[in-house]
């Protein structure tokens, strides 16, 4: 990768109540390798992305095509090309593009590059969820652009269920004709332009553009793949493959023939969303193809590449990978460290909502790290849900493994898995000891970490559960050779977990004792994320005092996360402790302890955070519960409501005034048919005149 904004530096200064003790954060995306399967993501440490639609063009008439994601959390992630038209290097330069304010967006938004105004310049267009298409004209240059808001109801163009958007001058007169996918139905509509290249005047033909169906989330993507002059039509959705319709035509009469649902043979899994573009500067076209992440089990991939080594007349596409900018496993990064091998520097594994687990060995050293995927079936290790934590439990100098699992419906409640070790330091080799290590009233999940927190020399065992947000405690009264976990109570210093969620001891200011750091959930609009307590008794005798509820400073980071994975160890060499936290998108972030660091401590990078609702739910599929999490900034009205695909309400989980804050609802579908529903929060803005604020989730009810 390139050295112009190879790390995107964010300094977080976090002042705590430490003895005027302050702390520095450095969050970067890109300093850290990763390889998999012989491809180093961009930006490995990005968090992984819950869906990824990609466009491409090259807004700064540079020569290269530039990297723009759409569908996330409402915003546009800008990735400028700082390498060659042949040696692409993108670099994570904004997570909302040209400072654009997308706060009256609902829903995740699309973006389109189009000269509409034929002016020489792109425009840029954003659809939504709602049925809008939003429209800012480039009042810049070709190397400079500067966009200018002009409106939200394109043409007056407002149908629910909007998705994708395309341009293509499909009858060759000169002007861009508009194509739109429906992210319900997978209907395309297509508007004729009877306009003129300068002033466009947009006209309904037809809401089933050749009677295509791709069942939802209907991408349209025009390009002449066979270079035989005319425009080619492929269209993603949510089988995740591509329909190919052959234009038998001519460039002024459009003829589409169906050749394929299965272009190429290629399936991303779920909502497929491909881009043309040659990335290789070869004179042929490539192929980008998003996705939506999957709802259960491990699924990698956050955006797809294909290297066309055909020809421009006759495509053959290889796949170059499923990981093109960061690494995202799927659904849920449940990540925890362990030196495996025993080589002195810290691996990484990670569980995800299905029931293995991913192995990346650190092939640098304990000052520099570099991480190479090796499995996601690390030693045939099954559990509904793995919650992992490694701890040389028996004290014979090799890593043992803890697995929370998840169990629904609960009660019963979920197990905790113990894998004991029975190869070497070097060589591991886990069989599993006991189903049930403990017991307790869980409620449908648990999350381990072990510690010894008595300075016993033994690993005490510490439990966070479901909703219920207990923290067990469960002394080990036996030896370091050989454990014995007895039950003490289910809220350990008066702590309370957040919904399972990840827990790690570690000394953070270097004073003997262990502190201790619980993930939550974060945001725009929230303000909470890695609860601190410091320890203030001693190493034998324990006193936890809470500190802050945002250890780590998310203000800049555009996304509601749910914090599934949470790790702490020195991967530098400098003597203090850097975080890994894992995400609900499947992907983890890095943040690189720069306490004392003075040469680190440089101006801050902001990045426009966007602020607002969020909301998310699983889990998905239902079978029947799945969990809606939401959180208000202020006190508002809100709705929260499940709707069927005919549109129609049938059930409203919450109604009325909410105060701010973090709230959870259970949806319990047993009554209801297996199927897909749409869950719809809408909230009142932020004074009366204010519009409302919408967010929509999809659903999938299976029995």
């Amino acid at each position: 990768m390139g050295t112009t904004m190879k790390t995107l530096i964010l300094m977080l200064l976090i002042p705590l109540i430490l003895n005027a003790q302050e702390f520095t954060f450095r969050q970067e995306f890109d300093t850290i390798p990763v390889e998999i399967d012989g491809w180093q993501p961009h930006v490995p440490w990005l968090g992984g992305m819950a869906y990824s639609q990609p466009e491409l063009c090259d807004i700064d008439a540079d020569g290269d095509q530039d990297l723009f994601i759409g569908k996330q959390a409402r915003s546009i992630w800008f990735l400028e090309n700082i390498g060659t038209p042949q040696f692409s290097d993108f670099d994570l330069t904004s997570f909302e593009y040209s400072g654009i304010q997308l706060d009256s967006i609902y829903g995740f938004a699309a973006p389109a590059f189009c000269d509409l105004d034929g002016d020489g310049d792109y425009d840029l267009f954003l659809s939504d969820a709602v049925g809008l298409i939003h429209y800012w004209r480039n009042e810049g240059t070709i190397y400079a652009p500067y966009f200018e808001f002009v409106t939200d109801t394109l043409d007056g163009i407002d149908y629910p269920g909007t998705g994708d958007i395309s341009f293509c001058d499909i009858e060759d007169d000169g002007d861009f004709d508009l194509f739109v996918g429906s992210t319900v139905y997978g209907f395309i509509q297509f508007y004729r332009n009877e306009g003129t290249p300068q002033q466009w005047n947009f006209s309904l033909v037809t809401t089933q553009f050749l009677g295509i169906s791709a069942g939802s989330n209907a991408k349209p993507e025009f390009c002449d793949i066979d270079a035989d002059g005319d425009f080619d039509l492929f269209v993603g959705g949510e089988s995740g493959t591509i329909q190919y319709f052959r234009n038998e035509g001519t460039p002024s009469e459009y003829n589409f023939t169906y050749v394929t649902d299965t272009y190429g043979g290629i399936d991303v899994g779920s909502a497929s969303s491909p881009e043309f573009s040659d990335i290789y500067a070869d004179g042929d076209f490539d192929l980008f193809v998003g996705r939506t992440e999957s709802n259960s089990g491990v699924s990698p991939g956050d955006l797809y590449l294909y290297k066309n080594i055909g020809n421009q007349t006759q495509a053959d596409w290889q796949f170059i990978t499923s990981n093109f900018l960061c690494l995202d496993i799927g659904r849920t990064a449940r990540c925890t460290i362990s030196d495996i091998d025993a080589d002195q520097d810290q691996d990484i594994f990670i569980g995800n909502s299905g029931n293995q687990l991913s192995y990346y060995e650190n092939t640098g050293d304990s000052t520099d790290a570099n991480f190479l995927e090796i499995t996601h079936q690390y030693q045939g290790i099954s559990v509904n849900g793995i919650e992992p934590f490694f701890c040389d439990i028996d004290a014979d100098q090799d890593q043992d493994l803890f697995c929370g699992s998840v169990r629904i419906p609960s009660p019963p409640p979920p197990d905790l898995y113990f894998y004991g070790n029975r190869g070497t330091p070097q060589n591991a080799d886990f069989g599993l000891v006991s189903s049930s290590l403990v017991q307790g009233n869980f409620f449908v999940s648990i999350a381990p970490s072990l510690a010894d927190v008595d300075a016993d020399g033994d690993y005490d065992l510490f439990l966070s559960d479901g909703l219920d947000g207990e923290y067990f405690f469960y002394e080990n009264t036996g030896t370091p050779q050989s454990y014995n976990f007895e039950y003490q109570t289910s809220s350990w210093q008066g702590i309370s977990s957040i919904n399972t969620s990840p827990s790690f001891f570690y000394d953070i200011d270097n004073d003997d004792d262990l502190d201790l750091f619980i993930g939550a959930t974060t945001g725009p609009g929230v303000d909470f994320n890695i609860y601190y307590y410091r320890n203030m008794g001693t190493p034998t005798m324990a006193n936890m005092v809470f500190q802050t509820y945002n250890f780590l400073n998310f203000e800049s980071y555009p996304r509601y996360i749910v914090i599934d994975g949470l790790a702490i160890s020195d991967f530098d060499g400098d003597g203090d402790g850097d975080f890994i936290v894992g995400t609900y998108y499947g992907g983890m972030l890095f943040f690189r302890n720069t306490t004392g660091d003075t040469a680190a401590v440089e101006p801050r990078l902001s990045l426009d955070p966007h602020h607002g609702i969020q909301f998310s739910l699983g889990p998905n599929p239902a079978n029947p519960i799945t969990w809606i999490s939401y959180n208000l900034p202020y006190p508002q009205k809100a709705e929260i409501a499940v709707y069927n695909l005919l549109g129609q309400k049938v059930a409203t989980l919450a109604s009325g005034l909410q105060m701010p804050g973090q709230k959870t609802l259970i949806w319990d579908a047993a009554n209801y048919a297996s199927g897909q529903y749409f869950i719809k929060l809408e909230a009142s803005g932020e004074s009366g005149e204010a519009p409302p604020i919408y967010g929509v989730e999809r659903v999938v009810v299976v029995k």
